[in-house]
C-alpha cells in the first residue's frame, strides 16, 4: 500500500522517536511537573481534610498493619494509608506535608503515564495518546481538594481502573502488573464498583488472561469495598432524594461548567440570573466530539469513551444519592439559592476529566478516517483544534478558588508539638488542617516516639 507524503516522511525520522519507553517517560515528567505547578508553593505547606486526622494519626496509634484496611467513613483506602506508613517510616514527620505532597505529584505522573501506555491499542494517532495523559492534570477544579493530597488520590484511582477496563493489554506480565494496580486502585476507591460491570461485559468477546486476571483483581477489590460498605456504613442521614435530574443538572454545573469556567462564584451569579438553559450549551463541544469520535472510530475507541462516560455519569450521579443533601437537588434550586449551593464539588472535577477524554478521542478518530485523504489538513485540524481548546481550561486554572490557605504549615505546628510534648509527655497536642482550619489531636506519647524526635 502506498504511503502518504506524511507517512514518508515519518518514517524517516530516527528510531528513538518511535521508542514507547521513552515517550512514556516523557509523559510521566510532563505530567509530574505541570501537576506540581498547579498548586502554588505557600498552599503545599497545608495538611488537607483527612490526610492528619486520619491517615497520619492512625498510622501514628495504630501502626502499619492495623492501619492499612482500617475502615474508613464507609469506604477502603488503601493506597491513601499505604503511602502514609511509608512516610512516617521513611520522612521526619514535621516534613510530612512536604512527603504527601510529593508523592501524590508522583503518583499524578505515574497516572499519566499509565496512561499514555494504555490507550496504545485504541487511540491509533500518537498525539492523541498524549493529549489523552494530560487530562488527569488538565480540569481546573483539580487544584482545590484533588491533587497533592492523600484523600482524594481516589480520583485518580477511578481513572485508571476505568482505563486498565477498556485497554489492550497483550501480554501475560503486563497483565499481571494491571491487575495488581487494579486491585490496589479497586482498593483505594469505592466507586470502582461502577467500572466491574464494564470489565465483566467485555468478558463476553475478550477472555484472554490478561483482561481476565484485571478483572479478578478489580473485583477482588470492588468486593472487599461492598463488604466495607455493608459492615461499617457511612452514617449519612438526610430526608433529601436526589432525582435523575437532579443528577444531570449538578453534572452540567459541577463537571462542565467549571471547565469552561474556572470561577465558580461568578458561574452561580450566572445561575442564580439565567437559570440553568445555558448550561447545555457547554455540552456541545463535548457531544460533537463524541459523535466524531463514535462516528470516525473503531470498535475498541467506541467502547471506551462510552465506557468512560457512563463511568462519569454514574459515579457523579452516585455520588450525590449516597450524599443526599438538600444542596444536591440541582433541578429544583432557583434564583439567589444558587449563592448558597455547592459547584466546585470534587466529584465534578472527577466526571470533568472522563468528560473532557471526549476531545483526544474524537481527535484520533479523525485523523484516522481522515488521513488517507487529506493526511496534513487532518493532523493540523485535529492537534490544532484540541491544543486551542485545553490552552483556554489551562487559562481557567487561576480562577479556581483555594482551601488550600485554610490551614496552618505543618512543620512549625509539628515542631512546636514537640517543644510542648517535652515539657509534657502526657499531654494532647491539637493540629490544624484544611479547609476551615480543622482541628484533630495527636497524642504527645506518640509525637515523641518518632524517629528525630
Amino acid at each position: 500500500m502506498k504511503l502518504s507524503r506524511v507517512e514518508q516522511g515519518l518514517s524517516r525520522l530516527p528510531s528513538w522517536t518511535r521508542n514507547e519507553l521513552l515517550w512514556t517517560a516523557v509523559v510521566f515528567v510532563v505530567v509530574t511537573i505541570t501537576t506540581w505547578l498547579r498548586i502554588a508553593p505557600a498552599e503545599q505547606q497545608a495538611l488537607w481534610a483527612e490526610d492528619g486526622p486520619v491517615f497520619l494519626r492512625q498510622q501514628l496509634e495504630n501502626g502499619t498493619f492495623a492501619s492499612l484496611l482500617q475502615p474508613y467513613a464507609g469506604y477502603q483506602h488503601f493506597l491513601p494509608r499505604l503511602f502514609a506508613a511509608g512516610l512516617v517510616e521513611f520522612v521526619p514527620i514535621e516534613h510530612f506535608d512536604r512527603g504527601v505532597f510529593i508523592l501524590c505529584v508522583l503518583f499524578a505522573g505515574f497516572v499519566g503515564a499509565a496512561t499514555f501506555r494504555l490507550t496504545r491499542g485504541i487511540l491509533r494517532w500518537l498525539p492523541a495518546r498524549f493529549l489523552m495523559a494530560i487530562v488527569p492534570v488538565m480540569v481546573p477544579l483539580l487544584s482545590r481538594e484533588i491533587i497533592g493530597d492523600l484523600a482524594n488520590i481516589h480520583t485518580y484511582c477511578l481513572w485508571l481502573v476505568a482505563w486498565i477496563a477498556v485497554a489492550q493489554i497483550n501480554s501475560r506480565r503486563e497483565g499481571i502488573f494491571w491487575a495488581v494496580i487494579a486491585l490496589a486502585c479497586a482498593l483505594s476507591e469505592f466507586q470502582a464498583v461502577v467500572v466491574v460491570p464494564f470489565m465483566l461485559l467485555r468478558l463476553i468477546w475478550n477472555r484472554t488472561f490478561s483482561h481476565v486476571i484485571v478483572s479478578v483483581g478489580a473485583l477482588v477489590g470492588a468486593g472487599a469495598q461492598v463488604f466495607t460498605w455493608l459492615n461499617y456504613p457511612r452514617g449519612t442521614e438526610s430526608d433529601e432524594v436526589v432525582e435523575i435530574a437532579d443528577v444531570i443538572i449538578g453534572w452540567l454545573a459541577n463537571a462542565i461548567l467549571p471547565i469552561w469556567n474556572g470561577d465558580v462564584e461568578a458561574n452561580a451569579v450566572y445561575l442564580a440570573e439565567n437559570g440553568t438553559w445555558f448550561l447545555w450549551l457547554g455540552l456541545i463541544p463535548f457531544a460533537l466530539a463524541a459523535v466524531i469520535a463514535l462516528v470516525c472510530g473503531k470498535n475498541p475507541e467506541r467502547f471506551a469513551l462510552v465506557t468512560l462516560l457512563l463511568v462519569s455519569g454514574a459515579t457523579f450521579g452516585g455520588s450525590l444519592i449516597v450524599n443526599p443533601f438538600w444542596f444536591f437537588r440541582f433541578a429544583d434550586i432557583e434564583g439567589e439559592v444558587w449563592l448558597l449551593v455547592l459547584l466546585n464539588l470534587r466529584y465534578g472535577a472527577s466526571a470533568g476529566m472522563f468528560a473532557l477524554a471526549c476531545l483526544p478521542f474524537a481527535a484520533s478518530a479523525f485523523v484516522s478516517r481522515v488521513s488517507p485523504k487529506l493526511p496534513v489538513f487532518s493532523r493540523v485540524a485535529a492537534l490544532g483544534v484540541t491544543l486551542l481548546f485545553f490552552a483556554y481550561i489551562a487559562m481557567q486554572w487561576p480562577e479556581v478558588d483555594n482551601a488550600r490557605d485554610e490551614g496552618a504549615a505543618w512543620t512549625p505546628q509539628w515542631r512546636q508539638a514537640l517543644t510542648v510534648c517535652e515539657a509534657n509527655p502526657a499531654a494532647i497536642y491539637q493540629f490544624e488542617t484544611a479547609p476551615e482550619f480543622r482541628k484533630f489531636d495527636i497524642r504527645c506519647s506518640d509525637v515523641l516516639q518518632q524517629p528525630g524526635t
